[in-house]
């Protein structure tokens, strides 16, 4: 019968066949023959491969199906109806129950974990939530301490009466910063002053070389030049 054999050794057909002292085939037709009574396809384990396995149970089982075939002169399918059809109904209803309890237990661990997860995981993300709060908390306290403190020592310096001192030093400072920006005023109008004056002097320069150069030229164009002497004789050499 296919069950749980979590702590039962289960042996391979012919392992078994060798017990029953039978071959592997007739130990196939057996395996089928109560397959076919109890309406089990999955009456026996199975392996990966689909090859049958055997516990103690069943092999005590097909021995005695075996010999009740022999001595009462019943056929197969009668002596494993004898055999199989009543130890199977109380099989089966002993795994019903078994499958039963184990589905219960299993459902309750799986909900229980599935509820501690959940309750694990609810309280992270409040005491997550409840860490962001305390920061945040924290910080708003320490901008409020700091402007209180700001307005206690601007509330101390307008109680304190302005001193001598303190007013003299006060129009030092504003006198030295007047006369910082007028002499950066100066130097910049100085220099603008200065490159004026030179571009003057360029331009005057420019143009007592234009007018010396006119000059020049006009003189050259003046200049008239001396006209070449003939002689008397030329007048007949050039006939």
């Amino acid at each position: 019968m296919a069950s749980d054999h979590n702590f039962e050794e289960l042996e391979v057909p012919a392992k078994t066949a060798e017990e029953l002292h039978i071959s592997v085939a007739t130990l196939r037709k057996y395996s089928l023959i109560v397959e076919k009574v109890t309406g089990n396809k999955d009456y026996y384990e199975r392996t990966k491969q689909k090859s049958r396995l055997y516990s103690a149970k069943d092999i005590e089982d097909l021995k005695a199906f075996r010999a009740l075939s022999k001595n009462a002169d019943l056929t197969l399918q009668e002596a494993a109806r004898q055999i199989f059809a009543v130890s199977d109904k109380k099989i089966e209803e002993a795994k019903k129950a078994a499958k039963v309890q184990k589905s219960v237990a299993t459902n309750t661990a799986t909900v229980d974990a599935d509820q501690v997860v959940k309750l694990l995981t609810m309280l992270q993300n409040t005491i997550a939530s409840q860490n962001k709060a305390i920061e945040d908390l924290q910080k708003q306290v320490a901008r409020v301490e700091a402007q209180n403190k700001k307005l206690i020592d601007r509330s101390h310096q307008l109680a304190e009466p302005e001193s001598d001192d303190s007013k003299e030093k006060a129009n030092d400072k504003d006198q030295e910063a007047a006369k910082k920006i007028t002499e950066e005023q100066k130097s910049e109008q100085e220099a603008h002053e200065e490159i004026l004056k030179k571009a003057r002097e360029n331009e005057e320069k420019r143009r007592k070389q234009q007018v010396e150069e006119n000059i020049h030229r006009t003189l050259a164009q003046m200049q008239i030049r001396p006209k070449k002497k003939h002689h008397w004789w030329d007048r007949f050499f050039n006939k």
